[in-house]
């Protein structure tokens, strides 16, 4: 008997399905709607600014010679202005690229323009035209999906992110954008400069907390963030110090973490001890006090209980997977930031011949691709190559495995200190250590070295001009 994966069921699979979703039917459309739209954009320029703005998408037009008409108006615009909605000027154009005939020819384009008799309407027809694209495409990508379920050579993963990301393409077409004037735009980044040298932090990205915001000015949307730096150094205590400091602001920004190296749990209990100043070692020896574990402790705890704060801590995650769980973190919990810790631990999809640069080379490009595409800042550490100790401070050509870390990044933070000052520390030491946060790389401002100081102690950052010495309160 032949099971349903064999090689000779597909074909009748696939006839199947398309007899169920009668797939030769006609997809959604208004003829009328779209002639409306034409005609409109000829007789009122503003209709056009608007139809731009809104039908600026590929398929936008069911049928092709309206699609044609539109994109010669498109192509017009530029250089013409007003005069690329007039019908004479546009047959023109198309007679030139030898596309007039097969849009129906001089009469048609006349007929566009008489088929309505105003445009005060259009923005109806528009959202009528739009919606029907959209639900063209979403046919087709459905359509698509199946099919490569049936087909596919690639694995299940893979699919389901290809998938995820077409999903996500369908749902930015409803997100319609206008054309924007330069005018306007200028005057807009005026005012942002002006508030931005007045010190009005609300300018700025995310806030990490740290001297550094003023940098690069906050954590922005669509750029990756590279903290890098030797193991034991504390990355990820920095990092957690970032997050859990964008978390616990006023504004209480949702944040998403990736922990391929450490369980949530653990996580956690290095969170409570860096927010309250505590060592674990307190806990361990019994020598935390009462009014502390009261005090300190419960309000840490109530504080990250507040938090918006979102963990997953798969180990060697996939980096496909990670993007799909990514995904579902800004879809359910909204999340405003996502770190990951670290970038060497994420598993990439490449080819068996390929070497470990060009699978780190594929997730770095990943990691910036994901975060443009949902619109946030991706903070992700790195590991550096042995030669930073070597005597010299750490740099750009230091981080481990591929030059394509440096080549996407938008920001590198390398984080850098003595280890050797620490392991002369006692245990109940609550000095600070000196260390440096040298920003190696920012595409959008300047690059330069931030002051810190390390408590190892409490496995916390903290800004070196603003730090006075930590005294217990029951000491």
């Amino acid at each position: 008997m032949t099971s349903p994966s064999s090689s000779t069921s597909p074909p009748q699979a696939r006839s199947t399905t398309v007899a169920l979703l009668n797939l030769d039917r006609p997809k959604p459309h208004n003829l009328d709607a779209e002639i409306a739209v034409l005609g409109g954009m000829m007789q009122d320029p503003n209709a056009s600014a608007t139809a731009f703005g809104q039908l600026r998408m590929e398929g936008a037009f069911y049928r092709s010679a309206h699609q044609t008409i539109f994109n010669a108006m498109l192509e017009l615009s530029a250089g013409k202005g007003e005069a690329s909605l007039d019908p004479i000027v546009l047959a023109d154009h198309l007679e030139r690229s030898s596309r007039l005939e097969e849009v129906g020819g001089r009469s048609y384009i006349m007929q566009l323009i008489d088929s309505v008799p105003t445009a005060a309407n259009i923005d109806h027809y528009i959202d009528i035209v739009r919606q029907n694209a959209i639900l063209r495409r979403i046919i087709a990508a459905c359509t698509e999906t199946i099919m490569r379920c049936y087909d596919t050579d690639d694995d299940v993963q893979t699919l389901l992110d290809t998938v995820e990301q077409q999903i996500f393409e369908v749902a930015g077409m409803n997100e319609a954008k206008d054309l924007l004037l330069i005018k306007p735009l200028v005057r807009e980044a005026v005012i942002y400069l002006e508030l931005l040298m007045q010190g009005n932090t609300d300018m700025l990205g995310l806030r990490t907390g740290f001297d550094m915001d003023r940098m690069i000015t906050g954590l922005k949307p669509g750029e990756l963030f590279v903290l890098a730096a030797r193991p034991s150094i504390g990355k990820t205590a920095l990092a957690l110090n970032m997050a859990a400091n964008i978390a616990m602001s006023s504004k209480e920004t949702p944040v998403g973490i990736f922990s391929l190296e450490m369980p949530a749990q653990q996580l956690v209990l290095r969170l409570i001890c860096s927010t309250a100043r505590v060592s674990m070692s307190e806990f361990k020896n019994g020598t935390l006090s009462s009014h502390r574990w009261q005090h300190d402790v419960g309000s840490a705890c109530e504080q990250i209980s507040n938090s918006r704060i979102i963990i997953d801590d798969t180990g060697a995650i996939d980096i496909l997977e990670l993007r799909a769980k990514a995904r579902r973190m800004c879809s359910k919990h909204d999340v405003k930031v996502i770190f990951i810790d670290y970038l060497q631990l994420i598993r990439g999809h490449v080819s068996r011949n390929a070497n470990r640069e060009n699978e780190v080379a594929m997730i770095s490009g990943s990691l910036k691709a994901m975060a443009k595409e949902l619109n946030i800042p991706v903070v992700v550490l790195a590991q550096l190559n042995r030669q930073a100790e070597q005597g010299e401070k750490p740099k750009l050509s230091h981080l481990r495995e591929s030059g394509a870390i440096e080549q996407d990044a938008d920001v590198v933070a390398i984080l850098h200190r003595d280890r050797g000052v620490q392991y002369e520390q006692r245990e109940d030491d609550t000095n600070g250590i000196p260390a440096e946060l040298i920003i190696a790389k920012n595409r959008n401002g300047a690059t330069g070295t931030v002051d810190l100081l390390f408590l190892p102690r409490y496995t916390r950052f903290e800004n070196a001009v603003s730090t006075d010495q930590y005294v217990p309160q029951d000491a």
